[in-house]
């Protein structure tokens, strides 16, 4: 089984904010979190006659805000915008099926524990971040146990699914990359993404890599982490790269998204000697354009600088 949320090939939005994404969204963000399909969804674009001419303006404001309604430079424009199929209609229906399916699975697997096998494909450290009006902060919450395919039961998920560990359990268990476990743990879902907790009745039964990460590291990282305005598929599946929740409550509508960081403090992910490494192992990550560079598909380490 596939967590049929997490689809990028099923709807197409041209919203303006998924241009960096080729205007593909997840199945979760289009009808859980927005809920735009297939009515579609409405927002209002405010302009200035003055900044888009390059002029400053008259009363001093540096930035279109709610004090600009009734000026009679500024106008709004009204956008519609409609989720579209990327697949036919014959397709739709079975992806229905298969939607059907797992959201019945999860109805009932979610919130109960259950027995897991699997192997780690990697560990990294696990921080927040909040934003407010004076300032924002990053909080180290503990690690994260990354699965590219995971036994529940004896369900086989081929599909991503995320293990939160606290700093004291981590630190007692010391895991690394390719550690074969048996455990129970109990399922949730975080906007879309299979995530497990309470992992407890730990049975390693192998070793793979030495552990990357612990606490005194990952509180280093936090304050030397660099972000990366962009998600390039290479730093999404390095173990430097990290990609932090965040709680926006600097606006008058609190607002969440992710952001990526570097924790090893590159500010120019194109001059990171490591990028190659890592790169074209995974298709959530995505290029400057959106798109999975198709420079990027061998997995042998060289030592040149990578560009875009």
């Amino acid at each position: 089984m596939r967590n049929a949320y997490k689809r990028m090939n099923i709807f197409k939005c041209v919203h303006e904010a998924h241009a960096g994404f080729e205007s593909q969204m997840s199945v979760h963000h289009i009808m859980n979190e927005k809920g735009c399909f297939p009515h579609g969804c409405f927002y209002f674009r405010w302009e200035c006659k003055l900044m888009k001419q390059g002029k400053p303006c008259y009363r001093g404001y540096n930035f279109m805000g709610k004090n600009c309604h009734g000026c009679r430079h500024f106008y709004e424009e009204k956008v519609h915008n409609r989720s579209e199929l990327q697949i036919s209609e014959e397709e739709y229906q079975d992806f229905q099926q298969e939607l059907t399916e797992f959201e019945d699975w999860l109805e009932e697997h979610r919130g109960r524990e259950w027995e897991i096998f699997g192997q780690i494909d990697g560990v990294k450290p696990l921080f927040n971040k909040r934003v407010y009006k004076k300032g924002e902060s990053i909080v180290f919450r503990g690690f994260l146990l990354i699965f590219k395919e995971l036994y529940i039961e004896r369900m086989l998920i081929e599909d991503h699914v995320y293990i939160r560990l606290s700093p004291k359990t981590y630190a007692g268990l010391k895991f690394g990359a390719g550690d074969k476990l048996t455990a129970r743990a109990t399922l949730d879902l975080d906007r879309g993404r299979l995530v497990m907790h309470r992992l407890r009745r730990i049975d390693i039964e192998s070793r793979g890599e030495a552990p990357l990460w612990n606490q005194s590291k990952a509180l280093v990282a936090r304050e030397t982490a660099t972000e990366i305005p962009l998600q390039p598929e290479g730093c999404i599946q390095c173990p430097f790269g990290s990609l932090i929740d965040v709680e926006d409550h600097s606006a008058r509508h609190p607002q969440k998204y992710r952001e990526l960081y570097c924790l090893k403090g590159m500010k120019d992910h194109r001059k990171c000697h490591d990028y190659v490494q890592y790169c074209g192992f995974d298709e959530e990550g995505r290029d400057a354009r959106g798109k999975r560079n198709a420079a990027c598909s061998t997995q042998k380490v060289i030592n040149v600088n990578f560009k875009f």
